[in-house]
């Protein structure tokens, strides 16, 4: 009998010692995620904005039911068209930034935002618009607050972080040098460049590296109310052959507020994103990050838009009334295509694609 009591006292030590450890210390996730949504939202929008915001907190909210660590944003969160000058620049990125910030941090969303073409204004930067871009790029490092540990001159504008296993890099491809040339020309080179071998090089801790800036590199890709920028030289740009060079894994990128996936010298490249006011679908990207697999999935609702348009400083006004149906809520997000990145073994392979990533687009003949 006293064999059995102290058996049993032992046990009962164990397992209240057992309980005790699994309430302190919660035992590590073996995943984790992050979210990507270009150009969002590509207008000036207040906080809140009454005719919107219901369907703006529905997006926010499944977002956040995703668990992210972060959401990462390549460009475009603001429409920018601020022509008037240094003083109106300083007003409205006062504004529409703080409104922006706001609305992210009250969903509890933690962001990393990299430089569209309007930030810098909207494209093309003609005569004293393109004088004024250095106004913007400091509203942008002022309000956004990334991190400054980019190339001279670019701090706050381009910049990488490690997050867990993931080495993030930013990079901003409207260099002044080169944006007054036709259109509106997008271009990463020169102390950039060696910055970013730079910093690739340096991945060591790093089981896979992301970049996202707001242009396409490789085309062709789909758009929708957009004036297509693209990367000046594609593949062969210095940007694309230092990221292959480098191991880049995926590169994230907005612009066209539409979808295209392409597999293209070991790089994922997805672009993607939303216009909300003028296109009726909301997309974002899902990652799933382990050691050896980064799983991709990309979802899309349809929204509503109506009345008239809501103002902005100078045209290109969005529609006044942006709404999701309570069908499509019913309905939620849905997935409209997957992909697994997997390094198991130390090779790199791209598995298992549905939807999207398994549709390469071919663009209509004329």
């Amino acid at each position: 009998m006293e064999s059995r009591a102290s058996v049993l006292c032992a046990t009962i030590v164990l397992a209240v010692c057992g309980a005790a450890v699994s309430a302190g210390a919660a035992p590590k996730k073996a995943s984790w995620r992050f979210v990507s949504i270009p150009d969002f939202l590509n207008c000036d929008v207040r906080y809140p904005e009454p005719k919107w915001e219901d369907a703006l907190g529905y997006v926010l909210q499944q977002i956040k039911a995703e668990d992210p660590d972060f959401v990462l944003v390549a460009g475009d969160l603001l429409m920018g068209r601020w022509w008037d000058g240094p003083k109106q620049i300083d007003e409205l990125s006062k504004v529409f930034y703080t409104a922006w910030t706001r609305r992210m941090r009250d969903h509890g969303l933690k962001f990393y935002a990299a430089v569209g073409d309007h930030e810098l204004g909207d494209n093309p930067w003609r005569g004293k618009r393109l004088e004024h871009v250095p106004h913007y790029e400091k509203a942008f490092v002022k309000y956004l607050k990334m991190p400054r540990n980019g190339p001279p001159g670019r701090e706050g504008l381009t910049y990488s972080f490690v997050h867990k296993n993931v080495l993030f890099v930013a990079v901003d491809v409207f260099e002044r040098e080169s944006m007054g040339a036709g259109k509106g020309t997008a271009t990463f080179s020169g102390a950039q460049v060696d910055w970013l071998r730079k910093t690739l090089a340096g991945r060591e801790e790093a089981d896979h590296v992301v970049v996202m800036g707001h242009t396409p590199i490789v085309g062709p890709v789909r758009a929708r109310a957009s004036s297509c920028l693209m990367l000046k030289g594609g593949r062969d740009s210095p940007l694309w052959q230092t990221m292959k060079a480098g191991g880049v894994d995926l590169y994230l990128c907005g612009e066209v507020h539409a979808i295209t996936c392409r597999q293209v010298d070991g790089i994922e490249h997805i672009a993607h994103g939303s216009l909300f006011g003028y296109v009726n679908t909301v997309n974002y990207l899902v990652a799933t990050v382990t050691p050896k697999t980064m799983r991709l999935e990309l979802k899309r609702i349809d929204i509503i838009l109506e009345g008239g348009h809501l103002p902005q400083s100078h045209g290109n006004r969005p529609r006044e009334i942006v709404r999701i149906s309570d069908e499509q809520k019913k309905r939620g997000f849905r997935g409209v295509g997957a992909l697994m990145l997997d390094k198991t073994g130390g090779a790199k392979r791209f598995r298992d694609a549905k939807g999207e990533f398994a549709n390469p687009y071919t663009p209509p003949r004329k």
